[in-house]
């Protein structure tokens, strides 16, 4: 579970902590880093740290949610809405933090994304389909999230697992073949 910060102290030290994580996931895997490293590298207290976050996953739980606020503003500034905008927008952010994909990668925890896409997808829904008859269906609703996030996901961890050699516009290239009719 992650605490409510609004103290610039408190903030600054969860950037540190997030950052020292980060770094300390390109010497090694997730699953062997301690609470005591993320602190001595962030320069803070294991103290400091339980003050912010209750486990090392809240770390990367926390990352990753400020990746998706920053998708989510992407989109919003995005005045076309349609489907192959929307997914062209997402390949190329993702391509963009290729890194912290790698990261994952290395730790072996891509699945670790697929909690995460769980709550952004209705949020992306709404902002682009907010009166489309499903947004009113929550059972539907979820379903159909469910279908959209398994496949965009998995698309996503199979261009990490490769290496994200390919660019966006091949990743496109590959999906408008692959979907020729889908609008």
């Amino acid at each position: 579970m992650l605490h409510k910060l609004t103290n610039p102290i408190a903030l600054q030290s969860r950037e540190w902590l997030t950052d020292a994580l980060l770094s300390l996931m390109e010497e090694k895997a997730f699953k062997n880093i301690s609470i005591t490293e993320i602190a001595e590298k962030a320069d803070l207290s294991r103290r400091t740290f339980y003050r912010i976050f209750e486990t090392k996953e809240d770390v990367l739980i926390n990352y990753t949610e400020q990746l998706y606020d920053e998708f989510l503003q992407l989109l919003n500034r995005e005045t076309d809405r349609r489907f192959t905008v929307t997914v062209r927008l997402y390949f190329e952010f993702w391509y963009r933090h290729k890194h912290f994909l790698g990261l994952l990668k290395q730790s072996e925890m891509l699945l670790f994304m697929m909690n995460q896409y769980t709550r952004l997808f209705p949020k992306i829904f709404q902002m682009l389909k907010g009166n489309h008859p499903l947004a009113h269906n929550e059972e539907a609703l979820s379903y159909a999230m469910a279908f959209s996030a398994g496949g965009l996901l998995s698309i996503l961890l199979k261009w990490a697992e490769d290496g994200m050699d390919k660019t966006p516009e091949e990743i496109m290239k590959i999906m408008e073949f692959v979907f020729p009719d889908y609008p």
